[in-house]
């Protein structure tokens, strides 16, 4: 069945990441992915991409287990990376190592469609942003606050404040 038909699972991308916030006894704000993916065994590697593929933010390569991101992104697109790839890692390795499994351009409508590209987003944001330090927070700080103190962007805050307290989907 094609991944354009299927739907996410959004709860098993939540639980392993909940799964691997606990593992790694994270407690506060922020988490670090690049630390998180070392400690599973996974390599980061910061890279320049040729300027023909300069729209990647990142991939993950299962032959190597290892996430090579753009070293050209800002710094928190960088993180959403590493976690974004890390959840394709985590959720996705039969699928990464198939033929299906391709490097998606940032902004490509196909990220956006795509049932692995959207777990991989939800894992994500639930790792950087989990639910359980967002209630420690949110009514104490604004957006912008949230968003330094979880070294995320303000689009990805927003974003979980609304899922987890507004029923918006990602």
């Amino acid at each position: 069945m094609s991944a354009f038909l299927q739907k996410p699972d959004w709860a098993k991308a939540q639980r392993e990441a909940h799964r691997i916030l606990e593992e790694s006894a994270i407690v506060e704000p922020p988490v670090n992915p690049t630390r998180i993916a070392r400690d599973l065994g996974t390599n980061v590697y910061f890279v320049t991409f040729a300027p023909q593929s300069s729209n990647i933010s990142g991939f993950y390569d299962c032959d190597e287990n290892a996430i090579f991101v753009n070293k050209d992104e800002y710094p928190l697109r960088q993180t959403f990376t590493i976690a974004h790839e890390l959840g394709h890692s985590i959720l996705h390795g039969e699928w990464a190592r198939s033929s299906e499994y391709k490097i998606l351009l940032r902004n490509s409508s196909a990220t956006s469609e795509e049932v692995h590209e959207r777990e991989a987003n939800a894992f994500a944001a639930h790792l950087l942003v989990p639910r359980f330090l967002l209630d420690k927070y949110r009514n104490r700080l604004s957006a912008d606050q949230l968003s330094t103190l979880f070294a995320v962007s303000a689009p990805v805050i927003k974003n979980r404040l609304a899922f987890e307290y507004g029923n918006q989907p990602y």
